[in-house]
């Protein structure tokens, strides 16, 4: 890997991590005869952040999560071991070292994965149910509406006669039904 300055990839060198971070960023630059223009051009930062970060001067720069990128880059570009300039940097700032992942030896058990999933269903089931429920008494409107605007019988009830077709003495009932109104 080339840096901008025409460089290959060279091997971490040690460092004195008694040393402040800005001098030692700055001895490195220098051994490799590159000036802060250079180096700024290669990171994409203002050369004026470089600069803070030679002089150690923490006002001028950005949160530590910042810091902390600039100094892998800077670290990478001049050959110096990255993880110890950052934990030297955290140490001197007197922040805690950045945070890492620790992820469980094993996955976690598929039957909390599926309770929860089972849970979201449930509820969304649920929801849907009231809703239909709540929505109901329109849809039923909806429906009769449309039947008596069609003028279509509804098939399952049964519409009987008037009473003045129900001939009888009244012990026994006949009802004549009229050829338009035979049920089917």
């Amino acid at each position: 890997m080339s840096d901008a300055a025409g460089n290959d990839a060279r091997g971490e060198e040690p460092v004195d991590s008694q040393a402040p971070i800005g001098a030692q960023l700055r001895a490195a630059r220098k051994k490799l005869k590159l000036d802060i223009e250079k180096v700024a051009q290669a990171l994409y930062i203002d050369s004026s952040v470089v600069r803070a970060l030679e002089n150690d001067e923490r006002e001028k720069l950005p949160s530590l999560i910042f810091v902390q990128g600039y100094l892998k880059s800077y670290g990478r570009l001049v050959g110096l071991p990255v993880e110890q300039l950052i934990k030297d940097y955290s140490r001197q700032v007197g922040e805690p070292p950045p945070l890492s992942v620790i992820r469980p030896p094993g996955k976690l058990p598929a039957v909390r994965q599926r309770s929860t999933r089972l849970v979201r269903y449930v509820i969304v089931l649920l929801l849907a149910g009231i809703l239909l429920w709540l929505a109901w008494p329109f849809i039923e409107r909806y429906m009769e509406s449309r039947r008596e605007s069609s003028g279509e019988q509804v098939p399952g009830r049964l519409e009987l006669p008037p009473v003045s077709e129900i001939i009888g003495d009244g012990s026994v009932a006949r009802i004549q039904v009229s050829p338009a109104r035979r049920p089917v």
